[in-house]
Parts: C-alpha cells; sequence; structure tokens
C-alpha cells in the first residue's frame, strides 16, 4: 500500500511540482529580482504566519480524525471554528499594522498578504483533510487544479503589467478557487460554534508543540529570505529565492511525496495493530525516502550549472550556479529530518522534544545568518541553512530514540549510498548541460545506473518484486493467447 500511495502522490506533487519549474522559469524571466524579491517575501511572511497560528489545526486533522470516524461533524466544526477565530484575530492585526505603517507600497503588499494568509489556511486545511481520508487522488486533484489555476492567473497578471502585485494575485486566486471547490459539501451542514471542549484541550495539547517546531520550521526556511532584504536589499531576496524554490520544487516534493504516502498509513498500523506494525512502515517509508533523496540531491549538485542556466531567467543565472548545491543538501537534510526522525515525536506524543529541535536550529540559522550575510552575502545565508538543518538531524535522531525508537534499516542505507556514488560516477562521466534536451539524457541515462545497482543489491525487494511481475505478465499473457 506504501509504494501504491506513493505512486498517487509522486502524480499529486509531482506534477503541481513540474508547474512549480514552470512559474520560476516563467517569474525570473518576468520580474526583476527586486520584484520578485517581493514576492518571495510576501509568500514567506504568509507561511510563517500559517504556521504559527494555523498549523496545529492541519496536524490535529491529521492525528485526531481516524479516531473520530464515527462521529466526523463533531471533530470538523472544532477545526471550522478555530479557522473562523484565527481568521478574525489576524485581519484585526492586519488593519492594525496598515494604520501604523506609513508606506503605502508595504501596506499594500501587507494587506495582500493577509489574504493570502486566509486562502492558504483553508486550503491547507482541506487538503490535510483528504490526506487524513487517505484519498491520495483527491489530494492530487485538489494540489494539481491549484497549480494550475494560480499559474494561469499568475501568469496573465505579470503580463499585464502588475509585477509582484499581478503573482501574488495569481496565487491567490488559485488557493482560493481550489479550497472553495475542495470543501464545497463539507463543512456547510456543521453547526458554528458548537465545541467539544475536551476535543479542544485534546487538540491544543496535542497540536501547539507541533505548532511552535512548525513555526520555528518556517523560521527555518524563511528568515534567509528576510535578513538578506533587512542586511542587502530586496534584490538579493530575489535572486537568492530562484536557486532556493528551483531546489524545493524537485528535491523537496519527491521526498515530501513519500512522507505523504506514509505518515496516514503509519498512524493507522500504529492504532490498530501496535508498535511493531508501526516501525516495519517507518522503516520501508526510511529506504524509500532515501532511495528517492539520496540520487535527486547528487543530481542537483553535480548538475547545478545546467537546471541554472535552463530554468533561471539570465539575471538569476550565476547566483543560481553558486548557491543549489547547497539549497539542495539543505532541502535533503530538512527533508529528512521532518520526514524520518521527527516522526518519533508524533508517534510517541512527545512533540515537545521536537520543540527543542527546532528551536536550536532556528537559533543556529538567524545566528549564523548575523555573522555570515553581512561578511559573504547570500553565500553566507546558504552556508547558515546547512549548518543548522545540519544540526537538526543530529539533534532529532538523538532525542527522538526517547519518543520513540526507530527502527535500523539493516545495511539498505549502506547499500543505496553506494548505489548513489556509482550514479554520481556516472553522471561525471556522461553530464552534459548545454541544453534541456542534453541534460534530460543525462539524469534519463544517470537514472538507469541507479536503477540498476538497485536491482543488483536486491533493495526493497525490488528485484523479487520485478521476477513476480514478470511471471505474472507472462501467465496473463499466455491465458490471454490460449
Amino acid at each position: 500500500m506504501l509504494l501504491r500511495h506513493s505512486a498517487i502522490y509522486l502524480f499529486a506533487r509531482g506534477v503541481p511540482g513540474i508547474l512549480g519549474f514552470a512559474t520560476i522559469v516563467i517569474y525570473t524571466r518576468l520580474l526583476s529580482p527586486e520584484a520578485y524579491g517581493q514576492y518571495s517575501i510576501v509568500v514567506a511572511g504568509a507561511l510563517l504566519i500559517n504556521a504559527i497560528l494555523y498549523h496545529w489545526l492541519n496536524a490535529s486533522l491529521l492525528r485526531f480524525l481516524p479516531q473520530y470516524r464515527d462521529n466526523e461533524a463533531d471533530f470538523l466544526v472544532t477545526v471550522l471554528n478555530g479557522f473562523i477565530f484565527i481568521s478574525f484575530l489576524t485581519g484585526a492585526v492586519g488593519a492594525l499594522l496598515v494604520l501604523m505603517w506609513d508606506d503605502p507600497d508595504w501596506n499594500r503588499l501587507v494587506l495582500i498578504g493577509i489574504l493570502l494568509v486566509w486562502v492558504q489556511a483553508w486550503f491547507n486545511i482541506n487538503l490535510e483533510l483528504a490526506r487524513s481520508r487517505l484519498a491520495p487522488t483527491r489530494y492530487g486533484v485538489i494540489s494539481l487544479f491549484k497549480a494550475v489555476v494560480a499559474l494561469a492567473f499568475g501568469a496573465v497578471l505579470v503580463l499585464w503589467g502588475l509585477g509582484a502585485d499581478g503573482a501574488l494575485f495569481g496565487l491567490m486566486i488559485g488557493l482560493l478557487v481550489s479550497a472553495v471547490w475542495a470543501s464545497w459539501g463539507e463543512w456547510g451542514t456543521l453547526r458554528l460554534f458548537q465545541l467539544d471542549s475536551k476535543l479542544v484541550k485534546s487538540m491544543l495539547a496535542y497540536g501547539l508543540p507541533l505548532t511552535a517546531s512548525f513555526a520555528l520550521s518556517a523560521v527555518l526556511s524563511s528568515s534567509d529570505r528576510l535578513m538578506l532584504a533587512w542586511f542587502i536589499n530586496e534584490s538579493a531576496t530575489g535572486l537568492y529565492a530562484a536557486g532556493q524554490v528551483l531546489s524545493q520544487q524537485s528535491v523537496g516534493v519527491l521526498m515530501t511525496m513519500v512522507h505523504l504516502a506514509a505518515f496516514p498509513l503509519i498512524v493507522q498500523a500504529l492504532e490498530r495493530s501496535g508498535p511493531k506494525a508501526a516501525r516495519e512502515l517507518l522503516r520501508k517509508n526510511a529506504i524509500l525516502l532515501l532511495a528517492v533523496g539520496l540520487p535527486i540531491t547528487a543530481v542537483f549538485i553535480v548538475l547545478a550549472p545546467g537546471f541554472a542556466n535552463i530554468f533561471l531567467g539570465k539575471e538569476f543565472q550565476a547566483v543560481g550556479i553558486e548557491l543549489i548545491p547547497w539549497f539542495a543538501l539543505s532541502t535533503f537534510l530538512a527533508s529528512v529530518r521532518a520526514y524520518y526522525f521527527d516522526l518519533a515525536f508524533f508517534l510517541g506524543k512527545r512533540t515537545q522534544f521536537q520543540l527543542v529541535v527546532m528551536s536550536t536550529a532556528a537559533v543556529l540559522n538567524v545566528v549564523f545568518n548575523l555573522w555570515l550575510i553581512p561578511v559573504y552575502g547570500l553565500l553566507g545565508a546558504v552556508h547558515a541553512s546547512v549548518v543548522a538543518n545540519g544540526a537538526a538531524v543530529v539533534l532529532s535522531a538523538i532525542l527522538g530514540c526517547r519518543a520513540f525508537p526507530l527502527p535500523s534499516l539493516n545495511g539498505d542505507g549502506i547499500r543505496l549510498l553506494v548505489a548513489t556514488l556509482v550514479m554520481v560516477a556516472s553522471l561525471f562521466i556522461i553530464s552534459d548541460t548545454e541544453s534541456i534536451l542534453r541534460l534530460l539524457l543525462s539524469i534519463t541515462v544517470s537514472s538507469c545506473v541507479y536503477l540498476a545497482c538497485l536491482l543488483v543489491m536486491d533493495l526493497y525487494g525490488i528485484r523479487k518484486a520485478m521476477m513476480r511481475y514478470i511471471v505474472t505478465f507472462k501467465r496473463t499473457l499466455l491465458r490471454k493467447i490460449d
């Protein structure tokens, strides 16, 4: 089931990820670094506010909905009321901020940002609802619809000359239309202000530590953009963010799709069959996560010049070539921590440990940014991110053993590393990045080398599974012939 759900989530996140690549290609060619910087700052701010104020609702949906299968309405009405209350609060604070701020340009961006916070939060709630119900196909359709609408409207509005505002309005329209469609028929029958106080306390007890951790994770991923704008200018943020998003739309998206498929199954296994069954799924999740993450990270490190020259606009390419390898490594480390080691805190209900991990990483990131950005500029910011994410992986692995001991990979991790190193060697031999077709050829050949290594080493039982599939296919074909 894990492989099947992962394949569905590959479509669910892979196709929007491809559209994310298209967004970078378009926006880095139509927007100046300054305009792209403004767009990136508002998006980062909206994500940070969502992490601080709304994430506990999403986390509670994923953790508690399976327990309320027979009376979903009692649970969902609590989520809906939480969303309404927090949205009223953010609107009031946003209006007060606009009244106090004397910069008309940033007043406009703050208002757009508040609207973006609302639609992003509602979209995320409905997306997590689909995921909690083990409906990866619905999840994929919603994600794809949002990506298509956001890109289409954003590109048109930017071409009309709206600059950063156009890109933000396009994203907002995509989120709003998708969220309205996804929520149709789900929430209308619920009675507002009907709350179960015991449930609210359980959600807060579980979700608030996760909210703090997720908010610190958002600080870890976005503080570099904000500090670059502070120390240098918005153009520096735009140049930096383009390479960062490019890596996140590849390394991050592919590793996320494994997590999206695995985590609900692991939670169900823990609830129904106990820790032993959950650990077996955790082991499979770790193998699949590394099997996807290691090669794609290596590809971006080795072929960074090709990705930068093909996917980024001319003004962004030089910086992209320098930063993309570091972004890929940073994204890989963050994904391994979030999608494997941190799961111990969720399953063991010791989410306060994750707070320790993320607060340490966030502090390290801010301190290193304060130290390195004035000296090394953009390169200093990405080095700070790598150091902070690496420290978070180590600390999460240490503390996770106390919350919910994670399984051993039984040598599979070494096999994956060997296969990746062989693939890297082939990349150095055949790498050609002068055009997109040659880049794709290099990736295809190296991927075949990698898969051949996995077959030889029979990782994850892939060779046995393939032989069974071939035998089954042969029997079916013979039956049809007869």
